[in-house]
């Protein structure tokens, strides 16, 4: 698999592309366009990985992806009824009708945001409850509305305190990389391996290099180390399971790819700063309480 560039979703009566999808998978390759993604969660959860930031995703996520930002969500395939996927996608341009609409000085706030979104930008607590109801009638509105409406959201999410921003500010993918598939194979293939014993020969094969060359080169393009970007894949599936799912943590620890579960609770509290059952009591009365925003 490589990273893949996707071409402009193209509408002809209007510059803002919003869709409502729901389906029991979502899924597919670590992708890149040159729009900006703006992506509302109402039902699901799964893994996330945006830039060099790994993480878990579940219902009642904003994300707001930059142009050029490789980004990836994928959940099991296996899913059952109650775990379907439901969520709100808008992708829209830097340049709006050939107008670059957000240099306008009515808009430099939200000119920072789409700034900001080059390394993506999770919102949560009170800006999600706010731009809900206008995400729900976004991919049903006339063109006119949809540009009135969509511009209004962006000025509220440029507004909101509580974001928190995902990847790190040293990682890009330059646009010349669109044709270069190396790291892109790796990240992918990682991506739906990590519960397998993934070799550092393995992911070299994988690349088309030498161990040593392959770890310089993994390094250079991520900053991490392939073992910290493997772990960092494992634990976040692990924490997903660990908060949606009742199986015991040994099975958890071998369903993600550790051999050991000593290993697995060390790993996970480097990450997390916490054991996986401490984790799972904490997230366990929010899981019982929270209530679908959407039925």
């Amino acid at each position: 698999m490589k990273l893949q560039f996707k071409s402009s979703e193209q509408d002809s009566l209007s510059s803002i592309v919003a869709r409502r999808v729901h389906r029991p998978y979502v899924g597919g390759d670590w992708h890149f366009h040159k729009e900006f993604e703006l992506i509302y969660f109402l039902k699901g959860h799964g893994m996330r990985i945006v830039g060099d930031h790994i993480s878990n995703f579940q219902k009642g996520e904003l994300v707001l992806v930059g142009e050029w930002l490789p980004h990836l969500w994928r959940n099991d395939e296996d899913v059952t009824d109650d775990e379907v996927v439901d969520f709100i996608v808008v992708k829209f341009p830097k340049i709006l009708g050939g107008i670059d609409l957000f240099s306008l000085p009515e808009l430099t706030h939200i000119k920072a945001l789409l700034k900001e979104s080059n390394q993506g930008i999770l919102f949560s607590g009170k800006t999600q409850a706010l731009v809900h109801d206008s995400l729900l009638k976004l991919s049903t509105a006339s063109s006119s509305e949809k540009l009135i409406s969509f511009l209004g959201i962006l000025q509220t999410l440029s507004k909101s305190r509580d974001h928190k921003i995902l990847s790190g500010p040293n990682f890009s993918i330059p646009k010349e990389l669109a044709g270069e598939n190396r790291l892109h194979k790796v990240i992918n293939y990682i991506s739906a391996n990590y519960s397998q014993n993934i070799s550092l020969e393995e992911i070299s094969k994988i690349a088309a290099m030498t161990p040593p060359a392959f770890c310089r080169f993994f390094k250079t393009r991520t900053n991490k180390t392939f073992s910290l970007f493997l772990n960092e894949v494992r634990i976040s599936k692990a924490c997903q399971l660990l908060i949606n799912g009742e199986a015991p943590i040994k099975q958890i620890c071998y369903d993600v790819g550790f051999s050991s579960l000593t290993n697995f609770n060390r790993t996970f509290k480097n990450f997390k700063d916490t054991s996986p059952s401490s984790f799972r009591d904490r997230y366990s009365s929010f899981r019982q309480q929270n209530i679908e925003l959407v039925s």
